[in-house]
């Protein structure tokens, strides 16, 4: 017999069906590369059960990669275990009218295991793991994100038909926050806007950026993990909208050498029991509270153990080489965007860092959970600041300005011999997670690529 509880989320969902038109369900949670991945429902079956029972799907979500090509040599998943079922169930907290799809919602759901446990492999599951350690210490994490991307003409099967070559930006040249220019693509991004937030994201502002074609909106700030849900939902929502116009976006960390990087630089800050910004410091608001200090030292500290969590693939790390606006080094400053957390103090709620180390391409439940386990363990090991970086941080030696790991296969060894790691994100996930970014350093270590024929075909 259904319990009182049940039977009224049952009838807000008939009531929020009604109300709507809604038809179909689109549900799904994200693998490890930040995909959502899942199933449309119809809106009766949605209703009748799956709201409260969730739905089975194989647990290949975490057994393949990107392209869907099974990963070998994983213990969790593979053809040992034969592919068994896990529960997507239903978050109805991030139940939500698609705007541009009438007749549809959409819920982010958890993953459970068949025994009803949490999967400690999915990133949302790891993400609130984070959230319960910082409230079980006394504070509210507070998150925003901010995205750049790219937009491309042409659809992605006419693009592919061109097997990636020859990429036409949605608008040309460098033109960075001009408003004048921003006009002709308003009909695109004022879209965007406004869409996002009749779907609940709300965007304070978006503008060109310095790549051509290449744009950055900044999401309001959230509690922790509705923040990452909503850098989620963003990624998947442009991709659709462009679509629609006929356009491709990329999140990609650099697509091509001449052109800037794409990133996905993240603020935070921690709210005490009362909601009080603990960063917050008027006695002397040119710099942090205490807390917020060993906060930020902790970002600064365990930078390099977390590289592969905020640069995941290989392409990641063509964004990093040089100065090219992304954090690269165990660095911090004062409002300096040459170093990897940019430090922002104020006397009131606007104090708060940033970690600009993460690429557009991560996955922001593991960003977010990344940031908060290395904040949390500054503050409760006390960890010292290094001094501040004042100036250009890219041009420092490397005894002032440690380089984080500058590839993948580093980064990924880093991680995995992190202790750190090992203790707040566990064991589990850490040797997954390092299978599966060695299984995409193999994938690229077999790929012939153009820059090899063009230079070595005739010359060698």
């Amino acid at each position: 017999m259904a319990s009182t509880a049940e039977s009224n989320d049952q009838q807000r969902l008939r009531d929020f069906v009604e109300a709507n038109g809604i038809h179909t369900f689109k549900i799904g949670a994200v693998d490890l590369d930040g995909l959502w991945r899942g199933k449309r429902i119809s809106a009766e079956y949605f209703v009748d059960s799956v709201h409260r029972d969730g739905t089975n799907i194989c647990n290949i979500l975490f057994g393949w990669d990107m392209q869907d090509e099974m990963i070998s040599d994983l213990t969790y998943t593979g053809w040992h275990t034969g592919y068994p079922d896990i529960n997507l169930r239903p978050d109805l907290s991030t139940l939500a009218v698609v705007p541009w799809e009438p007749g549809t919602a959409s819920v982010i759901c958890d993953i459970f295991e068949r025994d009803g446990r949490p999967l400690e492999l999915s990133p949302r599951t790891v993400l609130k793991s984070m959230i319960a350690r910082s409230e079980s210490l006394g504070y509210q994490p507070i998150f925003a994100y901010e995205f750049e991307f790219y937009l491309f003409r042409g659809t992605p099967r006419e693009i592919a038909a061109r097997h990636w070559r020859d990429l036409e930006t949605f608008t040309e040249g460098h033109h960075t926050y001009s408003v004048y220019r921003d006009t002709g693509s308003e009909f695109v991004i004022g879209e965007l806007r406004r869409q996002l937030a009749d779907y609940g994201i709300s965007i304070e502002a978006s503008n060109s950026e310095h790549g051509p074609g290449q744009f950055e909106v900044n999401i309001h700030y959230s509690d922790a993990l509705k923040a990452a849900d909503s850098a989620m939902l963003l990624k998947h929502a442009v991709k659709e909208l462009a679509a629609r116009h006929g356009l491709t976006a990329s999140f990609m960390a650099k697509v091509n050498p001449d052109w800037a990087g794409s990133s996905g630089h993240v603020h935070q800050s921690l709210l005490d029991k009362d909601g009080a910004a603990v960063f917050a410091n008027p006695t002397n608001p040119g710099t942090l509270s205490d807390i917020g200090s060993r906060y930020l030292a902790g970002l600064v500290d365990h930078a390099a153990d977390l590289t592969a969590i905020y640069l995941p693939i290989i392409n990641s790390y063509k964004r990093t080489e040089g100065g090219t606006w992304a954090g690269s080094s165990s660095t911090w400053g004062l409002d300096n965007r040459t170093v990897a957390i940019r430090s922002i103090p104020s006397a009131g709620p606007a104090a708060r860092v940033e970690n600009r180390i993460g690429g557009a391409d991560a996955n922001p439940y593991l960003v977010v959970a990344a940031n908060l386990a290395a904040g949390l363990d500054g503050i409760e090991q006390n960890i010292t600041l290094p001094p501040a970086v004042e100036g250009n941080a890219y041009a420092l030696p490397a005894g002032k300005a440690p380089l984080l790991p500058t590839s993948l296969p580093a980064a990924v060894d880093r991680f995995n011999a992190s202790i750190f790691a090992r203790k707040f994100l566990g064991d589990r996930f850490v040797d997954h997670f390092t299978a599966t970014r060695r299984w995409e350093i193999k994938q690229f270590g077999a790929a012939i690529t153009e820059w090899e024929i063009a230079r070595y075909l005739e010359q060698i």
